[in-house]
């Protein structure tokens, strides 16, 4: 065995990890599996997953390589150049449930180009799809897909695969033996020490592509934390991620933060977790060692209205924060407690109102779409999205995903007709509510957030607050791809 792991060392193994050139999604963050241009002020992230992954192959030898087609409007034609150039021994390729029968032509142009080349796929799709339907032909050039955290699995199928070992020993994967068979292995354990994993590997990013959407200054994605104790019916994390909140420590993530600074020069951040303000203490403590470091950084994070408070937003502000989004879901408390989202309206109102009084942004995101929505349900919604008036709304239609409670109570309604494959949040839903149609829906969010942009005391708050020629061109351009999404029929 040793002397294989020699040969194949000295072969030089390569990877080439990357995102197909199958439209601009969230791709990175398996919970979030959005359409970037469908949104309504979405910015494009960097493919964190990718670099995590090619910073644990570096680890056993392996040299990666990483290509973002979308993000760099590149072509099925670009893909197979680097196939050509870079003839990867590995590919691994970032998923999502809208596009995976797409993202497969990359593997199967691979297959024609190399039949021998190793192809692996990660996604939330893969936690929690049926798996008779990786049966269909479709599926016959992916060998392996990542059933968990990639960057915890990736070596150890590598190294299977170099050694020529059995892949049902392997943890957290599935694949499709000689018999058809598709076989899932025992789950890999989620790590508890978040410290061990290394940084991205920035270097192999083009991190000048993933910007902040006002200034277009490069913006990195630092994850602080996994897991989330919530019980929300409609979200992935508790499957994804685990339910138990797990930590990165504050020295480690400073020390990313100060790699990004240094060595990259990026100074603008996402501060990415299920929820960032879910531990007060921990946010406090990040930011006074921000602030000791004198780092001098902006960044934006996520919360839940409920996990919110004077305190925490203070130090969060002196720390750098500019903007907070918040899962505001829905404006009427019968569907809170529906959708076991565990906050209310007045709750919602609160935090936006705290924001604004500290002088932080807020984007509110919302969900309509459930089964036991009525027009006027979702209208309490589309209402508090303009009573509350952050400086950015998004309003997604609500996909159930296999896996979810959401997705059980869709079928026991009798509403759920496919699976998600191929739909997504904005155009395209996949189920109407019991009162409302799939096209009702699309129209009601189309209405929406033409009342919330095209608003004149909205354009002229953020006229008002825009520092720059570049902002000017930047509003501008978000401006436009939305007035074209909602030009849409």
């Amino acid at each position: 065995m040793r002397l294989c792991c020699f040969i194949y060392a000295m072969k030089l193994e390569k990877a080439l990890l990357f995102n197909p050139p199958v439209g601009l999604y969230q791709r990175g963050e398996d919970r979030c599996q959005a359409e970037v241009d469908g949104g309504s002020a979405t910015s494009l992230r960097p493919p964190n997953d990718l670099g995590y992954i090619a910073s644990m192959l570096r680890q056993i030898g392996v040299t990666p390589f990483i290509a973002d087609y979308p993000a760099e409007r590149k072509l099925w034609s670009h893909f197979e150049d680097d196939l050509k150039t870079i003839q990867p021994d590995f590919l691994v390729m970032s998923i999502t449930t809208p596009t995976i029968k797409d993202d497969m032509k990359a593997f199967s142009l691979a297959k024609s180009f190399n039949p021998n080349i190793f192809t692996i796929a990660k996604g939330a799709h893969f936690f929690t799809c049926n798996k008779e339907d990786l049966k269909d032909a479709v599926y016959d050039v992916m060998d392996a897909a990542i059933v968990g955290e990639a960057e915890t699995i990736i070596n150890n199928l590598i190294l299977a695969k170099r050694q020529e070992s059995d892949l049902d020993k392997v943890k957290g994967i599935l694949f499709k033996n000689h018999t058809g068979q598709i076989i899932q292995t025992e789950p890999e354990s989620f790590w508890t020490n978040l410290d061990k994993i290394p940084f991205p590997a920035r270097d192999l990013l083009k991190n000048h592509l993933y910007t902040r959407p006002d200034t277009s200054e490069p913006q990195a994605t630092i994850q602080t934390s996994r897991g989330c104790p919530s019980q929300c019916i409609f979200c992935l994390s508790p499957l994804i991620s685990g339910m138990k909140l797990r930590e990165r420590s504050v020295g480690n993530i400073v020390a990313e933060l100060e790699e990004c600074v240094n060595k990259y020069h990026i100074r603008n951040f996402f501060f990415r977790a299920d929820t960032f303000t879910m531990n007060k203490k921990s946010v406090i403590e990040l930011c006074k060692e921000i602030i000791n470091r004198k780092l001098d950084i902006a960044w934006v994070a996520n919360s839940r209205v409920n996990t919110i408070d004077e305190e925490r937003l203070t130090w969060m502000k002196k720390a750098g924060c500019w903007l907070v989004a918040f899962g505001i879901e829905s404006g009427n408390d019968e569907i809170q407690k529906q959708i076991k989202k565990g906050t209310t309206q007045a709750q919602a109102r609160e935090a936006v109102k705290l924001c604004k009084k500290l002088g932080i942004k807020t984007y509110g995101f919302y969900l309509i779409g459930f089964p036991w929505e009525t027009r006027e349900m979702i209208m309490d919604t589309l209402n508090l999205a303009k009573e509350l008036r952050c400086n950015f709304s998004e309003i997604h239609i609500a996909i159930p995903y296999e896996g979810t409670e959401f997705y059980e109570i869709a079928k026991d309604f009798g509403i759920m007709e496919d699976s998600a494959v191929g739909h997504n949040y904005f155009s395209n839903p996949a189920i109407g509510t019991l009162h409302v149609t799939k096209d009702e829906l699309i129209d009601m969010r189309k209405k929406a957030l033409r009342s919330l942009y095209m608003n004149p005391r909205y354009i002229a708050n953020t006229l008002i607050h825009i520092r720059s020629i570049e902002e000017v061109k930047n509003y501008t351009r978000y401006g436009m791809r939305l007035l074209k999404n909602l030009m849409k029929h």
